[in-house]
């Protein structure tokens, strides 16, 4: 399945993230899981992300993708996480208004609230009349001084409006769990299949070694999903090309070999410990 359907995706690249930590913790409105969740670490900071060159060692800082899309293939991510693409659209157009693009306008909108996530969500509300209760728009400063867009689930500090509770707070407003905890309250077919899409993002290099740590001891879970795994990695690339557009040449360009994706995540370690295992027990 292709998430978010075919884009074109005119850049991407690996990036770390500071300032930022990622965990379960909201339930997910496309299926009975809870779903991985980004946060500051420090609320009165920003989160930072730097790009990463192919070649780079994986650190201590959590990892992701980030694509340059056009705004028609942002608003169907928008739409999917459940952030209206008309309210996007009207954020755009007084970014136009202002001379700047949209990411750079909610950068100055965040500092004008001196990085106050509750004040800016607020004056995002203010500005459009609209909120939602499941993923809302936060700009990410690049290490280049340009700005990106992540989207960020609210927790206690609201969504801006005091009438738009947001998911995790009806849902008792869990702190960020480990996988080992996520499954422990869903312990269902769908939180699996949920947590090996996740990991498939090792097949790109990213670091998951935090995730893979957070399995905690359950066993019985890591074979489950290493056997997912198994059968799903080797599809991983073809449907993330035929996903963003982009041409293998540009792919190896900026993450490298898929050789070496695997092993800079930690999900090649991961795979051959079921054979570790497997030897073991015999």
């Amino acid at each position: 399945m292709l998430p978010f359907g075919r884009m074109r995706v005119t850049g991407a690249a690996r990036v770390a993230l500071s300032n930022a930590r990622r965990g379960f913790a909201k339930f997910s409105q496309h299926g009975d899981h809870f779903a991985l969740v980004l946060e500051p670490v420090h609320a009165d900071m920003p989160i930072v992300a730097r790009t990463l060159a192919a070649d780079a060692p994986p650190g201590e800082a959590p990892e992701g993708i980030s694509l340059r899309v056009r705004p028609n293939d942002l608003a169907r991510i928008c739409d999917r996480e459940g952030y209206s693409s008309g309210a996007l659209q009207r954020l755009r157009q007084d970014a136009v208004a202002t001379g700047q693009d949209l990411a750079a306008f909610l950068w100055a909108l965040l500092e004008r609230d001196h990085l106050s996530i509750p004040a800016f969500r607020a004056r995002l509300f203010k500005l459009i009349s609209y909120t939602s209760a499941h993923y809302i728009p936060h700009p990410v400063r690049l290490d280049d001084h340009r700005v990106a867009l992540t989207f960020l689930a609210p927790g206690r500090e609201g969504s801006g409006s005091p009438t738009v509770v947001p998911v995790r707070v009806r849902t008792g407003d869990p702190p960020l769990m480990t996988m080992a905890e996520a499954w422990r309250r869903k312990p269902n077919d769908t939180q699996l299949a949920y947590f090996a899409a996740c990991l498939l993002g090792g097949m790109h290099g990213i670091g998951l070694r935090d995730l893979f740590d957070s399995l905690g001891g359950e066993e019985a879970l890591a074979a489950r999903l290493r056997a997912t795994l198994d059968v799903e990695h080797q599809q991983e690339l073809s449907r993330f090309l035929e996903m963003t557009g982009l041409e293998h040449a540009t792919y190896w360009q900026h993450f490298g070999a898929p050789t070496h994706s695997l092993r800079r995540s930690g999900l090649q370690d991961f795979l051959k410990a079921a054979a570790t295992n497997g030897a073991a027990a015999g």
